[in-house]
């Protein structure tokens, strides 16, 4: 978590794609510690998923700061933390099911799965809206014939 912390505040811009990537490879990191067949290889990937979930946190702080308008930041901000903040007690209770009922591994495994479905969400949303003109776009004026 430490490293993903520097890296964050060695980075001098943040991109969509770091973001997605992160966010793939904490899914992926955190399916594969749920099916790892020993204790020693989930503490080998610990610093893994350590490191790309503050990338993820980081970088969609970033982002959502830098690319929204300026009168909306503070409504985007909140809107963003209620998500992040809210969602633990909303997923806790059926995290805590799953787990009761089928093992710890499969917490994981099912947070991973998660996280991925959450990607393909968000780069589906993505897709559709960058084939939309944004309305708060000003078309630039036409030249004037000298």
């Amino acid at each position: 978590s430490v490293t993903g912390a520097l890296l964050a505040a060695g980075r001098v811009r943040v991109r969509v794609r770091l973001l997605m990537g992160a966010a793939v490879a904490f899914g992926l990191l955190e399916i594969a510690a749920g099916f790892a067949p020993s204790y020693l290889l989930f503490v080998l990937l610990c610093p893994a998923l350590g490191l790309t979930v503050i990338t993820v946190l980081n970088s969609c702080n970033a982002l959502l700061q830098t690319e929204s308008a300026p009168a909306f930041r503070g409504r985007v901000m909140a809107i963003y933390m209620t998500i992040v903040m809210g969602g633990t007690p909303a997923g806790a209770p059926l995290i805590g099911w799953i787990g009761e009922q089928y093992g710890a591994r499969w917490t994981l495994v099912v947070g991973g799965v998660l996280v991925l479905l959450g990607v393909a969400l968000a780069v589906a949303v993505r897709n559709v809206a960058s084939r939309e003109p944004s309305p708060h776009r000003v078309p630039a004026p036409a030249m004037l014939p000298s």
